[in-house]
């Protein structure tokens, strides 16, 4: 039943934030109503949803060619320097494009294979910051050379600016094995 809920639950987020939009317009008051928010956001709480469909398939083109293992393709959506804060807490801060390439490539070598499942993809604009956002929300498969297959679900903040991905945030929630 949990599981159900978490593969519901962004689709779900996602029509509310659909329905939301008047008509598709994007204004930047896009808050009627003055209730009181018990946090102030220390980012932004002022998101439109985006109609830039090449950051979307930037990003998601990402996601494919690391499933396909075509990482040398990393200049058409990564811009020269980039940061990436991973799953596990560490946070690299602006590290060049060829690195982090070369070390996201070291680890996907120790992989005999590669499964995305797309859960759910958010296209957003900050209107306040100017930004552009695309969230992915995805459970990956990972098969390792050793025959070891490992199983998580993911989501990814992923900044893009000019069409390039400048930064990426990523959360990972293991999946509990059946009993």
């Amino acid at each position: 039943m949990k599981k159900i809920l978490y593969l519901l639950a962004p689709v779900a987020i996602g029509i509310a934030l659909l329905a939301s939009c008047k008509n598709g317009a994007k204004t930047a008051d896009a808050k009627t109503d003055s209730v009181a928010m018990p946090y102030k956001a220390s980012y932004s709480s002022s998101f439109t949803i985006s109609d830039n469909q090449k950051n979307e398939q930037a990003v998601l083109q990402s996601y494919k060619d690391w499933q396909d293992n075509k990482l040398s393709n990393a200049p058409a959506y990564y811009a020269d320097t980039v940061s990436w804060d991973s799953p596990t807490g560490i946070k690299v801060v602006k590290a060049r494009r060829d690195s982090l390439m070369h070390f996201f490539q070291k680890f996907r070598d120790s992989l005999s294979g590669v499964k995305i499942d797309l859960v759910a993809v958010t296209n957003l604009h900050s209107t306040d910051k100017n930004t552009d956002w695309v969230g992915v929300w995805y459970k990956e498969t990972d098969t390792y050379k050793t025959g070891k297959v490992d199983s998580a679900y993911y989501q990814d903040d992923n900044n893009v600016v000019n069409g390039k991905i400048v930064y990426t945030s990523s959360k990972r929630q293991l999946l509990k094995k059946a009993k």
